[in-house]
């Protein structure tokens, strides 16, 4: 599976693969990479063949789903007149950490 940063995926969200985002289990960055899985429902359940290999090999953990991603990013168009890959940063990691969307002040 491809690996993107996390710049990539939040500025080219619509060309990215349809699946779960999984990223390292550390502290990111705008650089940090992670890599989408494959549909889980094409493989026999239990099976993990639809991680990334990182996920086994490095800990890495699930994030969120690509529609959510796109989401966060609308919101934050809906938000913000001229909004930039930090805005879209900061609202993807509040939106992880609290299943919320973020409320930019004006």
């Amino acid at each position: 599976m491809k690996n993107y940063s996390i710049k990539e995926i939040l500025l080219n969200i619509e060309g990215m693969p349809d699946g779960w985002l999984y990223l390292p289990n550390a502290e990111w960055t705008l650089e940090t990479v992670g890599a989408f899985s494959l549909d889980s429902k094409d493989f026999p359940p239990g099976s993990t063949e639809h991680l990334p290999d990182q996920v086994l090999n490095d800990g890495w953990v699930e994030v969120l789903e690509k529609s959510m991603i796109e989401d966060i990013i609308f919101d934050v168009d809906r938000q913000l007149a001229d909004p930039d890959v930090n805005d879209y940063f900061k609202a993807f990691e509040f939106f992880y950490n609290n299943d919320a969307f973020i409320i930019f002040e004006n």
